[in-house]
């Protein structure tokens, strides 16, 4: 990311398309549900990503819990699913669906910071601006959109929920039902390291649960890649 706050383009194998061509075909489209990614003023009086560590004063004036304030799970689930073979080969979407309602979509062409305070910096300046352009040419990496379901639940797909309540199942097992889908499957996984916001999501069609104990978002976005790398020959 550059001082002006703009992101990096990587050098994927697959071009970015429009979201219309992004939603279809055989892929997995991740959904980072409850995500905690908001701004808050700095003292410098700047906008910063709110998070629990430098702003426990005016998380305790408010009244609300550290532990709800998390934008490092965000971070930690787009390193994982950004730098999967899966991404790279064009077999992956990504939104993430915030606290406050607000979806942002996420192209296969960012590249993730590694380092939690260079995010921060990218998800301020996106916040703030509504769309994240590359440094290197005019291209959108990150942008908010309306929150509606026909902007990231392509039409036909099956939807699925990742929770400790869902059914428990082994994911290779599972994922062999998309061996030969010709639609995306959608995989929606809080991003929260308390409760569950894929309770309030409606729509999905399959709620599961992966392991015998809980997992972190970050985890679950990783298995998620590999299963299907495998399943569909990325690997």
């Amino acid at each position: 990311m550059d001082a002006a706050g703009r992101g990096y383009m990587r050098p994927v194998e697959a071009v970015a398309a429009t979201r219309e061509r992004r939603l279809t075909g055989q892929k997995v489209i991740v959904v980072l549900e409850g995500a905690s990614l908001e701004l808050a003023q700095g003292r410098d009086r700047g906008l910063q990503l709110l998070n629990s560590l430098e702003h426990r004063q005016l998380l305790r004036k408010c009244g609300r819990e550290s532990e709800e304030v998390r934008p490092d799970i965000v971070h930690h689930c787009l390193l994982a699913l950004q730098e999967s073979p899966l991404n790279r080969a064009g077999r992956l979407g990504v939104f993430v669906r915030t606290a406050d309602r607000q979806l942002i979509e996420i192209s296969p062409l960012l590249a993730v910071p590694a380092t939690y305070g260079e995010f921060a910096k990218m998800m301020s300046n996106l916040l703030y601006t509504r769309r994240l352009k590359a440094v290197e040419k005019n291209v959108s990496l990150a942008q908010i959109v309306r929150n509606e379901h026909a902007n990231f639940l392509p039409p036909n797909s099956f939807k699925v929920a990742l929770t400790v309540s869902g059914k428990s199942v082994a994911l290779r097992e599972y994922a062999q039902q998309f061996k030969d889908a010709t639609q995306p499957v959608v995989f929606v996984i809080g991003a929260v390291a308390h409760s569950d916001p894929t309770d309030e999501c409606s729509f999905v069609d399959d709620k599961i649960s992966i392991a015998p104990f809980g997992l972190t978002a970050a985890v679950c976005c990783s298995s998620l890649c590999a299963e299907f790398e495998c399943l569909w020959g990325v690997c």
